[in-house]
Formats: structure tokens, sequence, C-alpha cells
């Protein structure tokens, strides 16, 4: 009666430990998921940038230096580089980016294409914003799952190490200073 005891208590620890590590698994598959779709609509994002950037180089050689500045950014991304680093250089892009100066160019604002492209762009960052939220619940839930009990006895174990969320940068959580904006 005692060995079914063990044996019994050993099946189930064993479930425990199988039903765990399949769902550590998926939850680290969802995260990698997300991360790629918050990759490709940076992707997007840089393209849209790119052809903003050669459509407003048309109208300045300012500019220029620019697209040849976001294009080198571009051509830097390589399929296997790590997450972070990615993260850095579409962070650089959109830095790089805001020195496009448009205002210069009243005839380039009222052009269709480059009304459509600011159109595509507003799109992408709504869609970059819901990815980036979908990430991080992703990785709270599995950074969660890795240090509560009795998953994190044997997580560490099995490779498994926190993930990383994506923060905004300081600068971009100031507040906006609209009534300067406004009055130009």
């Amino acid at each position: 009666m005692m060995e079914f005891i063990i044996i019994g208590a050993v099946v189930l620890v064993g479930l425990y430990l199988i039903i765990s590590y399949n769902r550590l698994i998926s939850v680290r598959n969802r995260v990698r998921e997300s991360f790629q779709s918050i990759d490709v609509y940076l992707q997007q994002r840089f393209d849209a940038l790119t052809q903003i950037a050669e459509t407003v180089a048309a109208y300045s050689d300012h500019e220029r230096g620019t697209l040849k500045d976001i294009t080198q950014l571009r051509q830097s991304i390589y399929p296997d580089m790590p997450e972070d680093q990615k993260i850095q250089i579409y962070n650089e892009l959109e830095r790089t980016a805001a020195t496009i100066n448009v205002e210069r160019y009243p005839e380039l604002k009222a052009n269709e294409n480059y009304i459509q492209l600011q159109r595509t762009i507003n799109d992408l960052e709504e869609k970059i914003s819901a990815s980036r939220r979908t990430f991080n619940a992703n990785v709270t839930k599995f950074n969660t799952m890795i240090e509560t009990i009795p998953t994190n006895l044997f997580a560490g174990m099995m490779g498994f190490q926190r993930k990383t969320m994506l923060e905004i940068d300081d600068a971009k959580k100031q507040d906006v200073d609209l009534r300067g904006i406004l009055r130009g």
C-alpha cells in the first residue's frame, strides 16, 4: 500500500513538472511572438520614415543627411540581432527622424503622398503601442511564473531567466507643452 502512495506521489510530482514546464514554454513563446510583432511594426515604421525622409529630401539638402543617417541605421539591423540592440537602433531612428523639419515646406505638408505616409506612421504607432503593452503583459506573466513558488524551484535549473520589459525613454514621459507648440 505504501508503495502505491509513493508511486502516486512521484507520478503527481512528475505530472506537475511536465505541466509547469509546458506552461513556461508556452508563455515564453508568447513573449517571443509579441516581440516579433513589435519588430515587424518597427520595421514598417522604419520603412515609412525612410519614405518620408526621401520625400522631404527632395525639398532640401539638409534632410538628405538625415535620409543618409536613417538608411545607415536601417542597414545596421540584422535578423539575429539581440532584441535590446534592435530596440536601441529603433530608438535612434526615431530621434534621427525627429530632426526632419517639415514646417519649412508648406507645399510638402499639403502633398497627398506625405499626408498618407503620416497616416501610416500614426497607425503604426498605435499598433506598436498595443504590441508593447502585450509584450510587457506577457513578460510580466512569464517573470511571475518563474519567480513564484513552487515553479521557481526548477525554472532556473531548466534555463528559464527573467525577461526585460520595454520601457519608455524619460524624454517621452515629460509633459508636452501644447500651448508653446500651438503658438509656434
